[in-house]
């Protein structure tokens, strides 16, 4: 049961916090007032779409919170325990949800972040909406086999599984349809690929040795160089009387003559012998690199072949050794997978085979469950039906297969009410039998039977196309409703305003140049001056006020209430 509603910077809103009890509540107001701006309001904080004109003007951002006594419903209990959200005592759920100006949204249950779908999975447990427009969904033919299966949830079980295999069934025709080349296609894709694993595969390629190779060119390509420079600073260092290594040598015999006379002729005399050692090892390194430096003509033609085989393997097959490796991986994996794919193929059509056999076992108990519930469905509706005045109305389901091999997501059946709502008339189908205020009794019906669980439902105008007598009607069983659970609705008719519970009054104010909407409890004279305004009269009209008056006293008397 909703237990209170906090609004703030809803369209008109500017703050709204309201409280409800269990019973019949309607929420009257002019035109525009912003009776919708308060359904709105619900549908966002139960998790309907929203958009960024839903905030007040001037807002940063619009919040919702509803607050709900789930200790009697066991199944939002469980989908709690469920998601691991904490709940107190008292039993209480609250549902935020906020939008900001950027369009984030954020929601909340028990200050617990959620998204948006399970917000709306937990929501569907507490509340049925019925929108403004909602019955002229009676009206599409394609909408009556979800009217049906909600009628029994004893079917979903049997609609999960059909709905599961329809997906299988799509998911293969898919990789059937884009996973296969035909078999000229194939057999010339194969022959692409060989050849390209051959080429790469009898190239040997090294990961690193692009890098050698060029190492090698460039020692290669400039030999005369490298083996002039090797001989000449060999020269220089140690092979004749006047190298640097004679002349360091001398220049050392001479400090060493004279290191014991001072400390710092020492340090310089092991700086020095540093310096020789180091030398003379530098030109042992040279000489060795000198005497086996070979140039070899052969050598440098092999090194540039190889490494223009490479740079066109890397032009063809990717930008560099390691890419053409990773290439190399892929089309050796697609050669083997074409090479299995009638093998593949027919393991896929085999498994197509056994899930439209499964699918077809599946849809058929279906389509036998839907036609019991339909029996179920056509005897409970025309008793809703004759509570609501149409005491001579016929209603039948036909059920109709599909095609052969027809699959749909909901199975193999075509769902259609018919209706009659003469005496000796023949069905026929809805849209070409009711009335505006027949299509909204029948869909009260509907909600009537499909509420099952619900402990609270929200009627927005349900009272579309009826007047009179059958506004009457609409009322007590709306009343009816209420004595099993929580009824918000909103109305422009004084017969079922005047069977409410609680009756709130939207308001539309302006002050300072804004417009705003506030909704407040009435009391029992502002219900009847509210009940004469839903007739026609003005404030001076007595008579009116009268007959708003006996209304109240009257309905109040039929349900043993007090005003």
């Amino acid at each position: 049961m909703l237990l209170n509603l906090n609004i703030k910077n809803i369209a008109l809103i500017e703050q709204l916090q309201v409280e409800f009890s269990d019973g019949f509540h309607v929420l009257t107001g002019e035109t525009g007032a912003g009776k919708s701006i308060i359904i709105d309001a619900v549908n966002f904080v139960l998790g309907e779409r929203a958009n960024r004109d839903l905030i007040k003007s001037g807002s940063e951002k619009a919040s919702v919170e509803a607050a709900f006594n789930i200790e009697a419903n066991a199944e939002v209990l469980q989908m709690l325990k469920e998601l691991g959200i904490e709940n107190d005592e008292e039993n209480v759920l609250i549902l935020t949800r906020e939008l900001s100006s950027t369009g984030k949204s954020i929601c909340r249950v028990n200050n617990t972040l959620v998204n948006l779908s399970t917000l709306k999975s937990i929501s569907n447990l507490l509340v049925d909406v019925h929108g403004q427009h909602e019955h002229q969904s009676l009206l599409r033919e394609e909408t009556h086999i979800e009217f049906l299966d909600s009628f029994n949830r004893d079917l979903c079980p049997l609609k999960d599984s059909v709905l599961n295999l329809h997906k299988k069934i799509a998911s293969i025709h898919k990789q059937l349809n884009s996973g296969f080349l035909s078999e000229q296609e194939r057999l010339r894709r194969l022959d692409l690929l060989n050849y390209q694993i051959k080429e790469i595969a009898s190239a040997e390629l090294e990961p690193e040795e692009e890098a050698e190779l060029d190492e090698q060119l460039r020692v290669l390509s400039n030999a005369q160089t490298i083996i002039g420079a090797l001989e000449s600073s060999f020269s220089l260092l140690s092979d004749d009387e006047n190298s640097s290594l004679t002349n360091i040598n001398r220049a050392l015999q001479q400090i060493q003559n004279i290191e014991n006379l001072h400390r710092e002729y020492a340090q310089i005399s092991n700086r020095m012998q540093d310096v020789y050692y180091s030398l003379e090892d530098i030109a042992s390194t040279i000489s060795g690199l000198k005497n086996s430096f070979e140039y070899n003509p052969d050598l440098l033609a092999n090194v540039e072949a190889r490494l223009a085989r490479i740079h066109l393997l890397k032009r063809k097959y990717g930008g560099s050794i390691f890419d053409i490796l990773e290439f190399y991986k892929r089309i050796v994996k697609e050669y083997d997978e074409l090479i299995q794919s009638d093998k593949k193929r027919e393991l896929l059509q085999s498994e197509l085979n056994q899930c439209e056999f499964e699918y077809n076992l599946q849809a058929e108990l279906l389509m036998k469950a839907r036609i019991s519930t339909s029996e179920l469905l056509k005897h409970a509706l025309i008793e809703q039906l004759r509570d609501l005045g149409m005491d001579k109305s016929s209603f039948e389901v036909l059920i109709k297969p599909l095609s052969e091999n027809q699959f749909t997501p909901d199975g193999v059946d075509k769902i259609e009410f018919l209706l009659s709502t003469n005496a000796g008339e023949p069905v026929k189908p809805l849209k070409r039998v009711v009335s505006g205020g027949e299509l909204s009794r029948i869909m009260l019906a509907f909600k009537n039977l499909q509420m099952q669980g619900i402990p609270t439902v929200i009627f927005d105008e349900i009272d579309s196309g009826i007047s009179g007598h059958i506004a009457t009607v609409v009322g007590h069983k709306l009343l009816e409703i209420s004595k099993r659970r929580q009824v918000l609705c909103v109305t422009h008719l004084p017969q079922i305003a005047s069977m409410a519970d609680v009756h709130y009054l939207v308001e539309k104010n302006e002050a300072d140049g804004h417009t705003t909407s506030t909704l407040r409890l009435l009391n029992c004279e502002e219900r009847i001056h509210e009940i004469a305004r839903i007739m026609g009269a003005t404030e001076s009209d007595s008579l009116a006020i009268e007959h708003a008056r006996e209304l109240l006293q009257r309905t109040h008397a039929l349900s043993n209430k007090t005003i």
